[in-house]
C-alpha cells in the first residue's frame, strides 16, 4: 500500500499538479517508511509502526499480494518493496483482489482491531485507491522521477493522539526521528521539489532548526477537533506559531475557509502561505471559493474532478 494525495496549485501554472503527499513514519529499526495511520491494523493487532521492524512491516504487505506475484518477486529481487511498486496495478480493490486469489481474509484478521471495530473497515484496504504495497521513503526517491515533487508529512503522535488511538505514550525519540528522515532526504532528494509538513508543532520546530533549505508547513485542524496542545487548538494559534518560528505557512482543514473565505487573506496577510485539505476540497465549488480569495494550494483526492470543475467555472466566466 502506498497512499498518495495529490496537491493542486493554481499558481504559477493554471490548475497544475505539483506535489504528491507521502506520510513518513519510522520502523523499530529506524527506517523511514510510508504509512498513513499510526496503527498497522493489517497485522491483526493494534501495532504502532514504530513497534515493527522493516522486515515485519513489509511482510504485512506481502500477505496482501497475490501468491504468484510473491513467488515471482522473490526469485528476482532481494528488495520486495521495489518490485511491488513496479508490479502493482494503478488502481485496485484490495479486499476483493486478495480474496479472489486466495489471500487470507483481512476482514477476519482485523475484526478485533480498534479501527475495524469503530469503522467496520480499514481505510487503506477498502474501496478504490491509488496505492501499491508498503514502501520505504528510499524506494520512492529511487523509483519516482525527479519531476515528481514530495510533500513529506512527518507522522509523529502528540500526547492526545496517542491517547485517542489507545497507544502507549512513547515513540521514537524526536531528534532521532527527524535526523533519520533528514539523512535519507538529503542523501537522495537532490534536484526534487520538496516541502515538509506535520501536525506536530515540535516536529515543525526541529525541521526548521536542523535544516535551512526545505520549507516547513504547519498542519492544523483549526479547532475542529479537541487537541491537547494550544499551538494546534485553532487557526489563530496556528498562524501565531508559524509566524513566530518563520515557517513557510499553515495547512488548515478546509471547513473554516469554506464557511468564511476571508480567512484565506487573514493567513496570507500574516506573511504565510495558505493551504487547505479535507473532504470539503472534493467539491469544486468549495475549491473555487478559496481560489477566489487567493489560496496558494489545495490538497485534494480527485484531481481530475477538481480540475474539470475549476476549468468549467472559468469558461463560464469567460463566456459571460
Amino acid at each position: 500500500m502506498l497512499s498518495l494525495v495529490y496537491i493542486t496549485c493554481p499558481f504559477p501554472q493554471k490548475w497544475c499538479v505539483w506535489l504528491i503527499e507521502v506520510d513518513i513514519q519510522l520502523t523499530k529499526d529506524h527506517v523511514p517508511v510510508i504509512y498513513h495511520d499510526f496503527l498497522v491494523s493489517e497485522t491483526g493487532i493494534d501495532a504502532p509502526v514504530h513497534t515493527l521492524t522493516l522486515e515485519q512491516f513489509l511482510h504485512v504487505s506481502d500477505g496482501r499480494t497475490p501468491r504468484a506475484t510473491q513467488n515471482t518477486r522473490s526469485a528476482r529481487s532481494a528488495n520486495p518493496s521495489l518490485d511491488n511498486l513496479r508490479e502493482a496495478p494503478i488502481r485496485q480493490r484490495s479486499m476483493s483482489v486478495g480474496e479472489e486469489l486466495g489471500v487470507p481474509n483481512f476482514d477476519e484478521r482485523m475484526k478485533h482491531t480498534r479501527d475495524f471495530k469503530k469503522k467496520g473497515f480499514k481505510g487503506n484496504t477498502r474501496g478504490s485507491h491509488i496505492q501499491a504495497p508498503f514502501a520505504t521513503l528510499r524506494d520512492l526517491f529511487k523509483e519516482l522521477p525527479k519531476s515528481v515533487g514530495f510533500n513529506m508529512e512527518m507522522k509523529y503522535p502528540m500526547l492526545h493522539e496517542s491517547e485517542e488511538e489507545e497507544m502507549d505514550t512513547y515513540a521514537v525519540e524526536l531528534n532521532s526521528f527527524v535526523d533519520t528522515v533528514l539523512t535519507t532526504v538529503y542523501d537522495l532528494g537532490e534536484g526534487r521539489n520538496m516541502i515538509f509538513s506535520s501536525f506536530n508543532p515540535d516536529i515543525c520546530l526541529l525541521l526548521s532548526f536542523k535544516q535551512p533549505s526545505i520549507p516547513v508547513l504547519f498542519l492544523t485542524d483549526s479547532g475542529v477537533g479537541a487537541v491537547g496542545d494550544i499551538r494546534a487548538s485553532s487557526l489563530q494559534e496556528a498562524i501565531r506559531f508559524a509566524s513566530r518560528w518563520n515557517l513557510l505557512g499553515v495547512v488548515t482543514t478546509a471547513e473554516p475557509l469554506v464557511i468564511s473565505p476571508r480567512l484565506v487573506k487573514v493567513v496570507k496577510e500574516s506573511g504565510l502561505v495558505c493551504v487547505s485539505y479535507g473532504v470539503a476540497n472534493n467539491d469544486p465549488a468549495n475549491v473555487k471559493l478559496q481560489v477566489n480569495e487567493g489560496i496558494d494550494a489545495v490538497i485534494v483526492d480527485s484531481v481530475l474532478a477538481i480540475r474539470k470543475g475549476l476549468t468549467e467555472a472559468e469558461n463560464q466566466v469567460t463566456s459571460s
